[in-house]
This record gives structure tokens, sequence and C-alpha cells, in this order.
């Protein structure tokens, strides 16, 4: 805008100077080497103001050049990011129907100009384990930890995809590292969670449940049930690690809440009668049944191998002064006389059982009674009664 001012004030001053300079235009003389040039004051000034005026419109052109250029890159640009933006989308559709091939072949097509390439990466390994291929799997999410841009997204990803393929100790190293810098990602610490019940690393499970729980990552139900599954999983572990001592040792550094859980309870009696330890799981099972007559805990009394069955036989008779109609008690107390050899009284209780609930188990235990009381005709009679209840019932 200024130089189109200066060229019209240029202008103008020819104008108004121009007809004084007509009658007196002076000389100039211009000498450069062995050239001479001569012309008048008037020439010279009409000569510098076509100069300015060409310089302006040859600056005009050159910019209207470059930005003709500038636009059509622009649209050539534009026109790779929206294909590459349809490639994308066709890829990851590809994706969502399971075309693990077509789906790599977009996505990969789409990268070069994609607005995040990120993501066409990601999509890429899942497509590429999809179909098998492992090695391009990893190839693919090494080009996205390239980027930078997301380490927790890629991270995730790698360890997810290493999960499905079974890969669990390279998913754990995956995510190791991950929990301090992200300690509320609830799919963070869910799949972590999924791949230390894969490996069976019940002691890092346990000290993952606080920070599952703080961000609700599970229910309350559920956590109940996985720190019992992995105190269980642990003392298994203990045991065979340790003998009985050890397990008793740990149980007993166990919390007062922990010991007093029937499941817990069960886990390590169950234990203790695997290492042959029966003495020592009777002990544990009759302190506690004065407190928690939890019916697991009763049926694991007939799996005792004691020397004596007595004593068990008159503290589950004194649980059924309490609850006269648990079938659980009645069964007990019917496997531990048939052991002595008790048939009638065996009898009495298995048939009291059965009264209260059918049970195939129980129904075997009355058969082989039966027949023990040379009564083949009623144990035949009472076998069919339980193939029936055995057998799926059809409409």
């Amino acid at each position: 805008m200024i130089k189109i001012l200066l060229l019209v004030i240029a202008l103008i001053a020819g104008l108004i100077v121009g007809p004084d300079l007509a009658g007196n235009q002076g000389y100039v003389l211009i000498s450069a080497a062995n050239q001479t040039i001569e012309m008048s004051v008037s020439t010279l000034i009409i000569l510098v103001v076509f100069a300015f005026a060409a310089l302006f419109i040859f600056e005009w052109l050159i910019r209207k050049v470059f930005s003709l250029s500038s636009s059509t890159r622009g649209w050539f640009s534009g026109r790779k990011s929206k294909k590459a933006r349809a490639l994308t989308n066709d890829g990851l559709l590809k994706l969502l129907e399971g075309d693990w091939k077509l789906s790599e072949k977009l996505v990969m097509k789409g990268a070069a100009h994609s607005d995040a390439p990120l993501l066409n990466y990601l999509a890429a390994a899942e497509a590429a384990q999809g179909r098998g291929d492992v090695d391009s799997r990893d190839r693919y999410l090494q080009q996205a930890s390239d980027f930078g841009t997301d380490r927790l997204a890629t991270s995730l990803t790698r360890a997810k995809l290493q999960f499905r393929q079974g890969q669990y100790e390279e998913a754990l190293a995956s995510l190791q590292g991950l929990v301090d810098a992200n300690p509320r990602n609830s799919i963070l610490l869910n799949l972590l969670k999924d791949t230390y019940l894969q490996l069976q690393d019940w002691q890092a499970l346990l000290r993952l449940m606080p920070s599952l729980k703080r961000v609700k990552a599970v229910t309350e139900t559920e956590a109940e049930k996985l720190e019992q599954k992995a105190e269980c999983g642990l003392m298994a572990h203990i045991a065979t690690q340790k003998g009985s001592d050890g397990l008793l040792a740990h149980w007993n550094s166990l919390s007062r809440a922990a010991r007093q859980q029937p499941k817990l309870i069960a886990c390590l009696v169950k234990q203790l009668i695997s290492r042959h330890a029966d003495s020592e799981a009777y002990i544990i099972l009759r302190e506690n049944l004065k407190k928690h007559p939890d019916e697991t805990l009763i049926s694991l009394v007939p799996e005792l191998k004691l020397p004596d069955y007595h004593p068990a036989i008159l503290k589950l008779q004194e649980l059924l002064r309490y609850n006269e109609n648990n079938p659980v008690t009645h069964s007990a107390l019917g496997q531990l006389y048939f052991r002595e050899g008790k048939w009638a009284e065996a009898r009495t209780h298995f048939e009291k059982a059965l009264e209260i609930r059918p049970d195939v188990t129980d129904y075997a235990w009355l058969v082989d009674t039966l027949e023990k009381l040379n009564e083949s005709g009623a144990a035949n009679s009472l076998s069919r009664e339980a193939l029936k209840l055995a057998l799926p019932h059809k409409e």
C-alpha cells in the first residue's frame, strides 16, 4: 500500500513540476566505463517513475506465483490427509469385523499422511496379531513407541496383545513401571490383575488389591473372591515349598479377620489333609466349628483320616443339637459311622439327610450301607432313584 502511495506521489509531482521544467529541462550526463548517457532531467524523472512501477509490478507477480504454489501444495496436502483419514476409518472398521489382512493393509496405507499415525500403528499391530504374525505386531508396536506421544496407550496395547497371545511374562514386563505413573488407571490395574492370576503370582495380586478397591476397578464381592483365591493359592504354594509347618506358620501370621473366614479355613484344612497332617486339620476344624458351624467346614470332617473318629462324631452330634435339620451334618455323621462299621447308625443319618434334600452322593453312601446290611433289594431300588436324580430331566 505504501509503495503504491509513493508511486502516486511521484506521478503527481511529475505532473506539477513537469511544466515548470519544460522550458528549462536541465542536463544530465551519466558516465560508466566507456559508455555515456545524456538526457534531460524530466526524462530521468519519467524513467525513474517507470522503473519503480515496473519493480512494483514484478514484485506483485512474484507474490502471486508463490501464493499459487502454496495453495497448490495445500490442496494436494489436504487431499492426501483426507484420503488417509478415509483409509484409516475403513481399516478400523475392518478390524472390528475381523478382516485382519485388509485392515492391516488399509491402516498402514493411511499411516504416512494420517492425523494420528499412532492409532494407525496400534491398529496394525492388533490386525497383525489377529492373523498370527507376532513379528509384524512387534514391529508396528515399535514404530508406535517411536512417536513417543502416548507411552501409556502403546504399553497398554502391547500388554493386551501379549496377554491375549498367552505371553503373560511379556505382558507383565510391558506393564511394570506404569503403575507408579498411573496409579488410578482402572484398565491398567485390571490388566495387571488378570496377568497375576494367569501367572499365579498370589503375593503380587494381594499387594494390588488395595489399589483395585481404591479406584473401584472391582466390586466388593469380586474383591472378596479375589482375596480368598489369592490367599488359597498362596497357602498351596507355601505348603508345597515349606510343608505343613510352614503353612501353619503362615496361617498364624494372617490377621484375625482372615483366620475367621470359613473359605480360608477350608483351604488351610484341605492343604493340611493333602500333607497328611490330619490331626492338625481336625484341631483347626474343631475350634472353628464352635464359632462358625459352616457347612463347608462340616463337609470336610469325613475327609480326615483319624486314628479315632469318636471325638469327631461327638462334635457333629453336638452340632445337631443346635440344628437337627442340617443335611450336611447328617451326611458327615453317616460317613463317619460307615467307616466305623456302624451300618444301622449310618443308615439313619443318610436317610435323614436325603429326607431333607436329595443328593446323589448321599444316595450312593446309603446304597453301600444297605448292601452292608444285606438289603440288596432296597439297595437296587434306591439305585434307580439315584439314577433318576443324576440323569437330566426330560420335558
